[in-house]
């Protein structure tokens, strides 16, 4: 109920976009259902034998936006782990309208951005950029803000934009060539810095849309 973007995309697969309707303080005050009902032992703990609660229908909806087939998405993964509540806790409570025009803007140009074949590496490059999470996050991820400031589509051919995945720490980069190199480029600079005394590790994968979403494979 609180991820809608998660869980459409590994449902529905493709390129999404969710919001949440606004629900009533009945909806909004149910307690999650206990790891216990949906997970055996030990994952779940002790089965308490209750029934799971019956979740509520019609709390959001689902849209499905174009992806450029030339678009893919290098994902630097680094070795270590950011908390979502720390994630959570540096961002400031409130936001100035500039920077909230500023991002909502760029949002809407990006998925228009994204829809273009052949992509235009300006338009994605420009509407990618953030007033929101990223700069308050960057103390999180050892070398976030140098990769944001080094690398663009003049410095590295292919390359579109880059941003922090989620809370991070994950760095996604979107390119339509070259990925390899722009992959070694981020992880050379990730790789300079230390997290608590230890070099920051990373590696990377190339990944795309999954136009099928989940799939039963069999059955019981």
């Amino acid at each position: 109920m609180r991820h809608p973007d998660n869980v459409a995309a590994a449902l529905f697969g493709g390129f999404v976009a969710t919001y949440l309707a606004e629900l009533d303080p009945e909806v909004m005050a149910r307690v999650e259902i206990p790891l216990s009902e949906v997970l055996p032992e030990p994952a779940g703990g002790l089965d308490t034998g209750r029934k799971p609660p019956e979740p509520p229908v019609g709390i959001g909806h689902c849209n499905e936006l174009a992806w450029a087939p030339e678009i893919k998405a290098i994902a630097i993964i680094p070795d270590f782990e950011v908390k979502t509540a720390d994630a959570r806790a540096v961002l400031p409570p409130h936001y100035t309208k500039a920077a909230m025009i500023f991002n909502m803007s760029r949002l809407i140009a990006l998925t228009t951005a994204l829809a273009q074949s052949p992509p235009n590496a300006e338009k994605v490059y420009e509407a990618m950029q953030d007033k929101v999470h990223q700069r308050y996050r960057a103390p999180l991820v050892p070398g976030l803000r140098e990769v944001l400031d080094s690398l663009s589509p003049e410095s590295h051919p292919g390359l579109l934009g880059i941003c922090l995945s989620g809370a991070g720490p994950t760095i996604l980069a979107l390119a339509t060539k070259n990925f390899e190199h722009i992959a070694d480029s981020i992880i050379k600079i990730m790789s300079s810095h230390k997290l608590k005394g230890y070099d920051v590790r990373c590696e990377w994968r190339l990944l795309e849309p999954a136009k099928d979403g989940a799939l039963v494979t069999g059955s019981l």
